[in-house]
Protein backbone atom coordinates (compact mmCIF):
# COMPACT_ATOMS: atom_id res chain seq x y z
CA UNK A 1 0.00 0.00 0.00
CA UNK A 2 3.24 2.75 1.00
CA UNK A 3 4.43 1.86 -2.52
CA UNK A 4 1.05 2.52 -4.51
CA UNK A 5 0.95 6.15 -2.53
CA UNK A 6 4.47 6.67 -3.43
CA UNK A 7 3.53 6.13 -6.88
CA UNK A 8 0.68 8.75 -6.63
CA UNK A 9 3.02 11.26 -4.85
CA UNK A 10 5.70 11.17 -7.37
CA UNK A 11 2.95 11.86 -10.35
CA UNK A 12 2.44 15.11 -8.64
CA UNK A 13 4.25 18.11 -8.50
CA UNK A 14 3.78 21.60 -6.76
CA UNK A 15 5.71 24.92 -7.47
CA UNK A 16 4.26 27.58 -5.75
CA UNK A 17 0.70 27.72 -6.42
CA UNK A 18 0.40 25.37 -9.12
CA UNK A 19 -0.24 21.70 -8.76
CA UNK A 20 1.09 19.41 -12.08
CA UNK A 21 -0.46 16.17 -12.39
CA UNK A 22 1.24 13.75 -14.62
CA UNK A 23 -1.16 11.01 -14.11
CA UNK A 24 -3.91 12.97 -15.40
CA UNK A 25 -2.27 15.56 -17.16
CA UNK A 26 -4.04 18.28 -15.27
CA UNK A 27 -2.87 21.30 -14.34
CA UNK A 28 -4.67 23.58 -11.69
CA UNK A 29 -4.40 27.03 -9.39
CA UNK A 30 -6.19 27.60 -6.77
CA UNK A 31 -8.26 24.02 -7.92
CA UNK A 32 -8.62 25.36 -10.96
CA UNK A 33 -7.76 23.79 -14.17
CA UNK A 34 -5.24 25.53 -16.25
CA UNK A 35 -6.13 24.71 -20.15
CA UNK A 36 -2.68 23.59 -21.63
CA UNK A 37 -1.96 21.75 -24.86
CA UNK A 38 -0.03 18.63 -24.92
CA UNK A 39 3.31 20.20 -25.35
CA UNK A 40 2.80 23.16 -22.93
CA UNK A 41 1.64 20.74 -20.41
CA UNK A 42 4.97 18.37 -21.35
CA UNK A 43 7.53 21.81 -21.65
CA UNK A 44 5.88 22.85 -18.31
CA UNK A 45 6.55 19.16 -16.42
CA UNK A 46 10.09 19.64 -17.44
CA UNK A 47 10.33 22.93 -16.54
CA UNK A 48 9.15 21.84 -12.90
CA UNK A 49 11.34 19.14 -12.70
CA UNK A 50 14.26 20.67 -13.71
CA UNK A 51 13.49 23.46 -11.49
CA UNK A 52 15.31 25.79 -10.00
CA UNK A 53 18.45 24.94 -12.58
CA UNK A 54 18.43 25.92 -16.09
CA UNK A 55 16.58 23.83 -18.94
CA UNK A 56 18.91 24.09 -21.62
CA UNK A 57 17.08 24.44 -25.00
CA UNK A 58 18.98 21.54 -26.60
CA UNK A 59 17.02 18.95 -23.60
CA UNK A 60 14.08 20.87 -24.65
CA UNK A 61 14.27 20.01 -28.43
CA UNK A 62 15.42 16.31 -27.70
CA UNK A 63 12.79 15.97 -25.09
CA UNK A 64 9.59 16.95 -27.10
CA UNK A 65 10.95 17.40 -30.75
CA UNK A 66 12.93 14.30 -30.54
CA UNK A 67 16.16 15.84 -31.77
CA UNK A 68 14.89 17.94 -34.58
CA UNK A 69 16.78 20.20 -36.00
CA UNK A 70 15.55 24.03 -36.42
CA UNK A 71 12.81 24.18 -33.62
CA UNK A 72 13.82 27.93 -32.35
CA UNK A 73 10.77 29.53 -33.39
CA UNK A 74 8.05 26.85 -32.28
CA UNK A 75 10.07 26.82 -28.44
CA UNK A 76 10.24 30.43 -28.28
CA UNK A 77 6.05 30.28 -29.25
CA UNK A 78 5.56 27.43 -26.79
CA UNK A 79 7.17 29.23 -23.76
CA UNK A 80 5.26 32.81 -24.67
CA UNK A 81 2.26 30.90 -25.12
CA UNK A 82 2.75 29.22 -21.61
CA UNK A 83 3.95 32.11 -20.07
CA UNK A 84 0.85 34.08 -21.03
CA UNK A 85 -1.92 30.89 -19.42
CA UNK A 86 0.52 31.39 -16.13
CA UNK A 87 0.48 34.85 -15.59
CA UNK A 88 -3.73 34.90 -16.78
CA UNK A 89 -4.09 31.91 -14.22
CA UNK A 90 -2.27 34.24 -11.09
CA UNK A 91 -0.39 31.01 -11.07
CA UNK A 92 2.75 33.00 -9.19
CA UNK A 93 5.08 31.54 -11.58
CA UNK A 94 7.24 33.12 -14.70
CA UNK A 95 9.47 31.60 -17.19
CA UNK A 96 12.87 33.16 -17.78
CA UNK A 97 15.48 33.21 -20.76
CA UNK A 98 19.15 32.81 -20.61
CA UNK A 99 19.58 34.10 -23.60
CA UNK A 100 21.18 31.03 -25.80
CA UNK A 101 20.69 28.78 -22.93
CA UNK A 102 17.27 27.87 -22.08
CA UNK A 103 14.74 29.11 -19.22
CA UNK A 104 14.21 28.11 -15.71
CA UNK A 105 10.62 28.89 -13.62
CA UNK A 106 10.19 31.40 -10.89
CA UNK A 107 8.46 31.93 -8.56
CA UNK A 108 7.02 36.39 -9.16
CA UNK A 109 6.67 38.12 -6.03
Amino acid sequence: MNLHLHNVEQQVTVMGSLLLCKGSRQVKVANKEVNLTSLEFNLLSLLMKNSPDLLARGIIVEQLFHGAENKGQVINMHISNLRKKLKHCSSGLGIQAMRGQGYYLVIES
